[in-house]
């Protein structure tokens, strides 16, 4: 059978399926049937995929040798990606058109594009275009960037992990000496971090109509693509149980959490809160830090009054120049970050959080994000599926806060505000 005799067929199979789907009960016959057709689907998109590898070899081998000749000056070409295509929408096209009629566009053979992956099969995507991808994730809306990353070929990553002080006892210490006494002896005290990276995918599916209007395409699966990976990569970052995923902040034995004021009201937040949280972060950590916060937090930020002796109240977040003004975006002198997503609801530890994320460590596998397309995943309706994979992982290191040297006063680059 050719091609398109096998794509026909695999057609009238997805057709007699179809048939079943609204039956309320099968019975042995339906069940036995079914099975044989999906078998036979099995074996028609193996065979497709052969064939259209086979041919591509074919058509690339054919390939006349390019002759010499002499350079002449361009004529105002198009802008192409490094495939030759217009743009991200036209490769899409080209993939899917090669997927529903078995004919596989040159550009994609000549490029060495086409990479068949798995049962269901795909197209690798350009790297330009998957480079953009991974510029917009690691971007300013993405906590990824803003954490301590490693880069790394493995799946697992080992960092040493030090949690002395000066002050404790133990680890590399300085020590005053007497005249013509020896020094005391001290050495480093470690514990390793194991980071295990975990695969975060983004399935984008695609119809017909939108596959035909290629510049439209480009920017959906442009916009889409990176808004998802963000989106669950934050939420990781901020409160994954570590479970097939990073292991947020707000599980961290490292975090300090404040207390509520005694007589507080539900779901606020005040200025004592504030000046209690700025108090327990880590001197060093002042210049890195940011407020995450949820957007329902905003208003007791804005209302918020600080009280000076007998003067009247003044405002701690808002300008002079009162709701006509923009905030001054600070608290603090530290940046307020609203999250859509990760933290919690307002009354809830982690509506407000205070962080510098360059305690909480994330490794990137070094291929960045790897891209596919097929057209085979959701033929049933007619669709495409792009699919973008990276692994990521995240923790912080460190298993419990610092406490000052007299005191044993707690502080930490992770401060949170208890339920209220």
């Amino acid at each position: 059978m050719t091609i398109a005799e096998m794509n026909k067929r695999l057609g009238e199979i997805v057709a007699k399926l179809g048939e079943f789907q609204n039956l309320a009960d099968y019975t042995s016959e339906d069940l036995a049937t079914i099975k044989a057709f999906n078998t036979e689907a099995e074996g028609l998109k193996t065979n497709i995929e052969a064939k259209t590898a086979l041919e591509g070899v074919v058509t690339m081998a054919a390939q006349p040798a390019p002759r010499a000749t002499q350079a002449v000056a361009p004529i105002a070409p198009k802008a192409v990606v490094n495939d030759g295509f217009e743009n991200g929408g036209s490769f899409f096209r080209a993939v899917a058109h090669s997927g529903a009629t078995g004919r596989v566009d040159k550009r994609l053979v000549n490029t060495a594009s086409v990479e068949r992956v798995g049962e269901d099969g795909g197209f690798l995507i350009p790297t330009d275009f998957r480079t953009e991808i991974q510029s917009v994730v690691e971007g300013d809306d993405s906590l990824l960037s803003k954490t301590r990353q490693f880069k790394t070929s493995s799946n697992q990553l080992v960092l040493p992990v030090s949690e002395t002080a000066p002050w404790d006892g133990s680890g590399i210490q300085a020590f005053w000496e007497g005249e013509a006494e020896g020094g005391t002896e001290s050495k480093p005290v470690f514990r390793q971090a194991n980071l295990r990276l975990h695969k975060i995918t983004t399935l984008v599916r695609v119809s017909e109509e939108l596959l035909e209007d290629a510049p439209a395409l480009e920017s959906y699966i442009k916009t889409e693509a990176p808004a998802a990976f963000v989106h669950k990569i934050n939420n990781a970052i901020i409160d994954g149980d570590g479970v097939g995923k990073p292991l947020g902040f707000l599980r961290s034995g490292f975090k300090v959490t404040v207390a509520k004021e005694a007589g507080q009201n539900a779901d606020t937040v005040n200025t004592a809160n504030i000046e209690n949280m700025y108090a327990r972060i880590l001197p060093k950590s002042i210049k890195n830090a940011a407020w995450l916060v949820h957007p329902e937090v905003l208003p007791s930020l804005r209302l918020m009054k600080f009280v000076e002796g007998a003067n009247s109240p003044v405002p701690a977040y808002m300008p002079p120049a009162g709701l006509s003004a923009a905030p001054y975006g600070t608290l603090m002198g530290l940046p307020i970050m609203p999250m859509m997503g990760g933290v919690k609801e307002l009354g809830t530890e982690g509506d407000i959080c205070l962080v510098d994320l360059n305690h909480y460590i994330t490794a990137v596998k070094t291929s960045g994000i790897k891209s596919e397309i097929s057209t085979h995943v959701y033929f049933v309706t007619g669709e495409s599926a792009f699919r973008f994979v990276m692994r990521v992982a995240g923790e912080c290191p460190y298993s419990k806060p610092v406490k000052t040297e007299n005191g044993n006063y707690e502080m930490s680059g992770l401060v949170t505000l208890a339920d209220r």
